[in-house]
């Protein structure tokens, strides 16, 4: 009786091994799948969030976009000149607080604020995560030197 239990376990290996060989075999020879990741990119779908952006011009300084965040990760300051003219002094993202649910971009009256296509965000330090001053040109200018084909 034992040995036939052993016969029966040998073959249900074999079996099960070969089982294994047949999804090989037919996968083999498909066409891959997958990307060659570091050399080639998968280019960002229409509706994909990424970090916040601004066009410093466009911007009327409504306070629309501070006032719906759900995390309070932007900051806005400004100064009224002597024309009447309004000047923003400070426009911060904090991306540790933000949730990407893209609400700042949907209600800015002038699509002044974005959230663009970068999806290597990569930080050395943990404070530079937490003040990104989207009034500069270069905010994410590391992080964009090792993606040029990553559009902003």
């Amino acid at each position: 009786m034992a040995i036939f239990l052993y016969i029966k376990k040998f073959f249900i290996s074999v079996y099960s091994i070969f089982l294994g060989f047949r999804v090989t075999l037919k996968n083999m020879f498909k066409k891959s799948v997958t990307l060659d990741y570091p050399l080639v990119k998968q280019p960002m779908k229409e509706r994909f969030r990424g970090m916040v952006d601004l066009i410093p011009p466009d911007c009327v300084i409504c306070y629309q976009c501070i006032r719906v965040c759900p995390t309070a990760a932007l900051e806005l300051a400004h100064v009224t000149k002597e024309d009447k003219k309004k000047e923003i002094t400070k426009f911060v993202f904090n991306a540790e607080f933000c949730c990407f649910c893209g609400l700042c971009e949907e209600i800015c009256p002038t699509d002044a604020i974005y959230l663009n296509k970068m999806y290597e965000v990569v930080y050395f330090d943990h404070q530079d995560m937490l003040s990104i001053d989207l009034m500069k040109a270069d905010k994410y200018k590391f992080l964009n030197e090792k993606n040029p084909s990553c559009k902003i």
